[in-house]
């Protein structure tokens, strides 16, 4: 049992240790808002010392980390801002420039179908383009007016072909328009399809109708670019050869539908060439059928059905849309168009007209003779990156007989006939064989 006295000393110890503790507690805040942020404390050992006793304050090891850790951030938003800033840059690099002919510029709301005319049957719709190349020929012989292909050779020695420029063809969609293209490109002259570097041809021509200017004014040239800086133009050449001319809307324009069209070009090149490459029509029907919108497109915005326009011309194409099966309809709408072409080729004949089957096996070879181009620089050509990526090639255009997609079916076709054992079924398959045969060369080179 402890004594009064006994308690009272411990009391005092207790009291006294108290003190002592609030007192060390009192000198540590005081030190520390003596020096500002301490450095390391080592409570284990339980002493203190600043890391730096200096004139600076010292951070501690939490302030240390917050520091580096806003380093790290304000590190991470600055590359942030730069790869944005060098992606924008790229962006803004790759973007193309607005060209002056685009169809953008137009709407359907703001453009009014343009009339158009096609004649009535005539007996020079049925010719084949051989025997109305043969009259044309003589005709020109009649009248004393020279062909380039039979002038003297030295005029035309130092030139890339035997035809007067610009050369303009007029095929409809789908009627080689790419194939003719890759040609005279292959000959060495400048070629171009669809488009310019200053946008649409279709669209140039039609606003150049308008004003009373030569059809390729302001899109008659092309840059050759250097490859490693593309806004560096090496030469401007003049543009030779197009294709691929028309639009099917909005707004909808070909100048050889069109009215006014063909006069045009007859009125500023009075010495130039018309090219027309024509195909079966039934087989350029179904094969535009299977392209796209186009032929929704020609009835809505272009009126080539005859609904938009009134006249006895379009009377006469609205009824017979009417009345006939729509294959029908649109096969002799492309005998007319080659039938237009005929006519104005012989009432101008100050200008140099070709006409050629796309089907004749003997295109290469009549194509020279007017041209003096290689027969191997006809290839088949089909358009668009799809067809390019179906069939795994690098290229839209091949030789004659090296198509893929036409030796794949060509491919299919010998398997089933080789599945074939009687009698009957091999004459069917022959046939067929045949069938085949003419179904591909039909879609051959028709782009």
């Amino acid at each position: 049992m402890h004594s009064p006295a006994s308690s009272r000393s411990t009391n005092l110890r207790m009291v006294a240790l108290s003190a002592i503790c609030l007192f060390i507690g009192l000198q540590f805040k005081n030190l520390r808002d003596l020096f500002g942020t301490i450095g390391d404390v080592d409570i284990e050992n339980g002493a203190w010392a600043p890391d730096d006793f200096g004139d600076q304050p010292t951070r501690t090891k939490r302030g240390q980390n917050r520091d580096r850790a806003k380093a790290r951030r304000q590190r991470r938003e600055k590359n942030k801002d730069s790869t944005n800033e060098g992606k924008a840059k790229k962006k803004k690099k790759n973007v193309k420039k607005s060209r002056r002919f685009e169809m953008t510029n137009y709407t359907e709301g703001t453009f009014e179908p343009l009339p158009w005319t096609l004649p009535e049957s005539s007996p020079m719709r049925h010719q084949t383009s051989e025997e109305f190349m043969a009259k044309y020929i003589a005709t020109k012989r009649k009248h004393n007016i020279p062909l380039p292909w039979e002038e003297d050779k030295d005029k035309y020695a130092d030139k890339a072909v035997s035809l007067p420029l610009p050369i303009i063809s007029l095929n409809f969609p789908k009627s080689a328009t790419l194939t003719i293209k890759h040609y005279f490109d292959c000959g060495g002259i400048t070629s171009i399809h669809t488009s310019t570097q200053d946008g649409r041809i279709g669209v140039c021509m039609m606003e150049n109708q308008f004003d009373g200017k030569p059809p390729l004014d302001r899109c008659n040239t092309h840059s050759i670019r250097d490859k490693d800086n593309m806004d560096k133009p090496l030469e401007i050449v003049p543009i030779d050869f197009i294709s691929d001319i028309g639009m099917q809307g909005p707004p909808c324009y070909y100048s050889s539908l069109h009215d006014g069209g063909l006069e045009n070009i007859a009125e500023h090149y009075p010495t130039g060439t018309i090219l027309l490459v024509t195909r079966n029509a039934t087989s350029w029907y179904r094969s535009m059928s299977k392209w796209g919108t186009i032929m929704h497109r020609w009835k809505k915005f272009c009126g080539f059905d005859g609904h938009l326009h009134q006249g006895d011309n379009m009377d006469y194409w609205t009824n017979m849309f009417e009345s006939q099966d729509k294959e029908e309809y649109w096969v002799n709408f492309y005998h007319a168009h080659t039938q237009k072409i005929r006519e104005f080729a012989m009432k101008h004949l100050s200008m140099t007209y070709v006409e050629v089957e796309l089907e004749n096996k003997k295109i290469g070879q009549i194509l020279e003779k007017y041209t003096k181009v290689p027969p191997s620089c006809i290839m088949d050509c089909h358009p668009g990156p799809n067809w390019v990526r179906q069939n795994n090639v690098t290229s839209r255009c091949h030789p004659v007989g090296q198509n893929p997609a036409h030796m794949k079916a060509q491919t299919m076709i010998e398997e089933e006939d080789g599945d074939n054992d009687d009698d009957d079924n091999t004459e069917s398959g022959d046939n067929g064989d045949d069938d085949g045969e003419k179904d591909v060369n039909n879609e051959e080179r028709e782009e």
